[in-house]
């Protein structure tokens, strides 16, 4: 017997089938689509709760700003009030003034009727 030279046959690959296909299709879909809402509520949380922080931090400020209001009038009122009983006790005009010795503010020829 001789020498038999064998053929190496190509091995036949197998398609898979359309269903098979299509159920690995559908399950990468799904398992892509879940991911992605996840990112998305995670990241919608995330931006939610900052806003919440900013609204929170704006109020805070905002009240701040009013008491520091309320505060500024109130010491400009006192200001005001400390110069202007200062400066009418220290004026020159008001210690020279001499005091009348009748104060009649509406005469009896005021009173009378005219004809």
């Amino acid at each position: 017997m001789g020498v038999i030279d064998y053929k190496v046959r190509p091995r036949i690959k197998r398609k898979p089938t359309l269903a098979v296909e299509t159920e690995k299709t559908v399950k990468a879909l799904v398992v892509t689509l879940g991911i992605l809402i996840f990112v998305l509520a995670v990241s919608f949380m995330a931006i939610l709760s900052q806003n919440n922080q900013k609204g929170y931090s704006l109020e805070q400020v905002k009240l701040k700003n009013e008491s520091l209001k309320n505060e500024n009038a109130d010491l400009s009122t006192k200001i005001t009030e400390a110069t202007t009983f200062h400066s009418l006790e220290t004026a020159d005009k008001t210690k020279d003034m001499s005091q009348t010795d009748a104060k009649t503010f509406v005469t009896e020829e005021d009173n009378a009727v005219k004809n």
